[in-house]
C-alpha cells in the first residue's frame, strides 16, 4: 500500500529542507524526498553569501529577512548556521554607478544599513585593492557569509522534530497526477501519496516537470569558485564584489575564496547534472588569478590552492520561480535559484508554505518571480546587465 503525506517535498538542499521546516511546524504531514543525503547537491558548493544589494526592492527585503533568520538562526530555527558578520562591499566603474546610487537609496528605503562611498572610502575599508576602474562602491556592513551544510542540516532536523519524514538516498522518479491535479510521487522505494507536491529539485526539476508537460526555460550552468593562499601581508576585511572585474572575493580561513559575477561565466549545455565536470579548470584558475592580482597587487605572492565545479539551476533573468506551477491545482515550485537560494532560502520558504496551505503569501514575491512570467515577457531583470547574479 502507498504512503501518504499532505505534501511531498523533493529535494534536500538548502530550498526543500526549509520548506519541509515551515511546513511541519504548522502541523502538515510533510515527507521529503532526497536521492542523495541532506546537501548533497549544489547548496553543499554553494558560497554562502548573504547581502542584500538588489535591484529590485522585493528581492533586496526578502535577503534582509533572510539575514535577520542567519543572524538568529539558533533561535529562529534552532541549530548552527555558522554565520559569519564581514560586510559586503561592491563597487562600481562609470557606466554602473547611477545603477549603484539608485540601488543604495531603495536599499536604505527599505531599512537595510547600505552606504554609497567614494573610490577613496573603498580603500579605507578595503586598504590593499587597487582602485584602477573602480570610481564608487556600496557598503553593506551587516553583510556576511554562513555554512551551507550546517544551515540546511538543521532545518531539515528541526523539520523533523516537528513531525517531518526525511527520506534520504529515495529517488523522485515521477510526479503523478490525475487530471489537473497531481496525486503524489512515485519513488525508486514505492509511491508516496500526497495533495500536494514542492518541487525544490534545482537541476533535476526538469526531467521530472517535462512529462507533465510543464516548460520552464531553466538550464544547468556550470560554474567555477577557487581557492587561494593569501600572502600574510593581506588582510581582507569582508566580502567584495569587483564589477570592474567581474569576480567576487570572500575569506575562507586563510584562504581567498574567488568566483565569478560575470554571467558569460556560467558554461551551460549540461545534458546530465549527475555527470558534469566537478573540477576547476586551469584556464579559470589562471584568469581568476589574473584579475584577483590586479585589484589586490599582494596576491602576486598567493598560491593556488584549490577549486571546484558546481550547478546553477539557471532562467533567463537569473532569477527564481516561486509559487504554483502551470496546469495543475496543487503543483508548487522553488527553482531556478541562479545562485541566489541560500540566502533568500528562509523567505521563500515561508513564502511556499503560505502558498501551500491556503495562508496569504507575499503577493509582490509571488507576482514577481511567477513561471508565467517568460511567456508574458515580463522578465525580472536588474540594472547591471552581464551581472546578472546582482540583479
Amino acid at each position: 500500500m502507498p504512503a501518504t503525506a499532505d505534501v511531498v517535498v523533493i529535494g534536500g538542499g538548502i530550498n526543500g529542507a526549509a520548506i519541509a521546516f515551515h511546513l511541519a511546524r504548522r502541523g502538515v504531514a510533510v515527507t521529503v524526498v532526497e536521492k542523495e543525503s541532506i546537501c548533497a547537491g549544489p547548496t553543499a558548493r554553494c558560497c554562502g553569501i548573504i547581502r542584500q544589494h538588489y535591484s529590485h526592492a522585493v528581492t533586496a527585503r526578502m535577503a534582509l529577512a533572510g539575514l535577520r533568520t542567519f543572524e538568529r538562526f539558533d533561535d529562529v530555527v534552532g541549530g548552527e548556521c555558522d554565520f559569519h558578520r564581514t560586510g559586503f562591499l561592491l563597487t562600481a566603474r562609470e557606466d554602473t554607478l547611477e545603477s549603484l546610487t539608485a540601488n543604495v537609496e531603495m536599499h536604505r528605503s527599505l531599512g537595510i544599513d547600505s552606504r554609497l562611498l567614494t573610490a577613496e572610502e573603498v580603500r579605507e575599508i578595503e586598504p590593499h585593492v587597487d582602485l584602477e576602474g573602480i570610481v564608487a562602491g556600496a557598503w553593506e556592513p551587516e553583510a556576511g557569509y554562513a555554512d551551507p551544510y550546517a544551515a540546511t542540516t538543521a532545518y531539515a532536523a528541526r523539520a523533523a522534530d516537528h513531525g517531518a519524514e526525511i527520506r534520504t538516498g529515495t529517488m523522485a522518479l515521477a510526479i503523478d497526477r490525475r487530471g489537473d491535479r497531481v496525486t503524489g510521487v512515485t519513488t525508486d522505494a514505492g509511491r508516496i501519496d500526497a495533495g500536494a507536491v514542492v518541487l525544490a529539485a534545482g537541476p533535476w526539476a526538469g526531467a521530472l516537470l517535462a512529462p507533465l508537460g510543464v516548460e520552464l526555460p531553466i538550464r544547468a550552468g556550470r560554474v567555477q569558485v577557487s581557492l587561494f593562499e593569501k600572502p600574510a601581508a593581506l588582510a581582507t576585511r569582508g566580502i567584495f564584489g569587483d564589477t570592474v572585474l567581474g569576480i567576487y572575493t570572500r575569506p575562507e580561513a586563510d584562504l581567498l575564496l574567488v568566483g565569478s559575477l560575470e554571467t558569460s561565466d556560467a558554461e551551460f549545455g549540461v545534458a546530465d547534472p549527475d555527470h558534469y565536470n566537478e573540477a576547476i579548470d586551469f584556464e579559470r584558475v589562471e584568469s581568476y588569478s589574473e584579475r584577483v592580482a590586479r585589484r589586490y597587487p599582494t596576491m602576486d605572492e598567493g598560491r593556488f590552492h584549490s577549486g571546484y565545479a558546481s550547478l546553477y539551476d539557471v532562467t533567463p533573468d537569473w532569477q527564481p520561480v516561486l509559487g504554483a506551477l502551470p496546469g495543475y491545482e496543487n503543483l508548487y515550485g522553488a527553482l531556478g535559484s541562479s545562485g541566489h537560494g541560500f540566502k533568500l532560502a528562509p523567505v521563500v520558504a515561508e513564502v511556499l508554505a503560505d502558498a501551500v496551505t491556503g495562508a496569504e503569501p507575499d503577493r509582490e514575491i509571488l507576482e514577481l518571480f511567477s513561471a508565467e512570467r517568460f511567456a508574458a515577457g515580463a522578465l525580472a531583470d536588474g540594472r547591471y546587465g552581464g551581472h546578472k547574479i546582482l540583479a
